[in-house]
């Protein structure tokens, strides 16, 4: 309750120094050639970085997702000096440095749960779907084959009140309708709106993962789904919409001036130098705003100079060992960011890069 009077009361001081609607949606927008140059320098470091895949003898599942979040259905992996799809590579359980993701428990895929497997529950479902894999995509163990679809009823059927669920809400709100309800192993029943209140009522900002970002995407991704849907926001789910707002402008209250978001997360003012700390904490913030703010809020200076701050940091320590999950969301929030301001297309980025242009044609999926 102190945390969101806390908000709120920013959020109103916000708008009285501003002027509604100015707290979120200022009228200023970047030059167009401003914005050109961003975009080639978008692509120049999404191109760099592309380059040099990861090697499945090197890292762990947790770590492959990470990097296939990155370039959604365009991240290559190697495997033995050859290069594979990396979603592929996955979805067919490929070994990642001796480990495997999935495994077969009396006829049924389960998806493994551990140290450099998956790190929350439906950490994988929500990595398949925010990189938008169809549910009849085929995923396989050993000589059995299985779907999507069976990730999907897996991660229903392990719903458990008081885990960690903002990654299950996440994937569930990408593949399942907002009004879905289901009936989960222990005979529970549930729905995304359950799972919405069971989130509302956990701290975004203490004791979560990654400063409350990935609680806050999972929130984020079904209200946006719902209204996709067309489905009226009463209840806790115009509480969930109103709670994603007021944290993107609690957000931009701790902004620093150069354009990166606070090393304290959303606990506090903090700009510490460590670059690799200043890499996690804007790479995962302004990922989580890119895709929740409205489009028109993407071109604002506000926007424009975190884009800008974070593609200069990757570019300008270009050869820095970066640990492979902040730089897995950085790099995600580039990619949506061109995706959404400059119109590149999902499934069209390994020729571009590969060619070294800067435009964009029709999407496929690679196999």
């Amino acid at each position: 309750m102190a945390q969101r009077f806390l908000i709120w009361i920013i959020f109103v001081t916000t708008v009285f120094v501003s002027g509604w609607p100015g707290a979120l949606l200022a009228a200023d927008v970047v030059p167009d050639a401003r914005r050109e140059e961003l975009r080639d320098k978008i692509r120049d470091c999404l191109a760099h970085y592309y380059r040099r895949p990861e090697d499945a003898a090197r890292r762990t599942p947790w770590g492959l997702m990470h990097w296939a979040l990155a370039y959604g259905v365009d991240a290559e992996v190697t495997v033995r000096g050859h290069r594979r799809n990396a979603i592929g590579w996955l979805c067919w359980n490929g070994s990642c440095r001796g480990r495997r993701l999935l495994r077969l428990y009396e006829g049924r895929l389960e998806v493994k749960l551990g140290t450099g497997l998956q790190g929350h529950r439906g950490q994988f479902l929500a990595m398949l779907a925010q990189c938008r894999v169809r549910p009849e995509y085929t995923l396989k163990v050993n000589d059995h084959e299985f779907t999507v679809a069976d990730v999907i009823e897996f991660e229903k059927q392990e719903c458990v009140r008081g885990n960690d669920l903002s990654f299950k809400l996440l994937g569930l709100s990408h593949y399942l309708d907002s009004e879905s309800t289901w009936e989960a192993k222990d005979g529970k029943s549930w729905s995304i709106l359950r799972l919405i209140e069971e989130e509302l009522a956990q701290p975004v900002v203490y004791d979560s993962a990654c400063g409350g970002t990935h609680r806050l995407m999972g929130l984020s991704y079904a209200v946006r789904r719902r209204s996709a849907q067309g489905h009226p926001f009463k209840g806790n789910w115009q509480s969930a919409q109103t709670y994603v707002r007021d944290f993107q402008e609690y957000a931009f209250e701790f902004q620093n001036p150069d354009g990166s978001f606070s090393t304290n997360w959303f606990q506090a003012r903090g700009a510490e130098q460590n670059i690799s700390r200043r890499m996690q904490t804007t790479g995962h913030i302004l990922e989580w705003l890119i895709f929740s703010l409205p489009p028109e809020a993407l071109s604002q200076p506000r926007m424009t100079r975190s884009v800008e701050y974070l593609t200069k940091l990757l570019l300008d320590n270009r050869n820095e060992q970066w640990e492979i999950g902040p730089k897995g969301h950085t790099l995600h929030a580039l990619a949506i960011y061109d995706e959404k301001v400059f119109g590149s297309t999902p499934g069209n980025r390994g020729n571009m890069f590969a060619r070294g242009i800067r435009t964009s044609s029709k999407a496929h999926f690679p196999q």
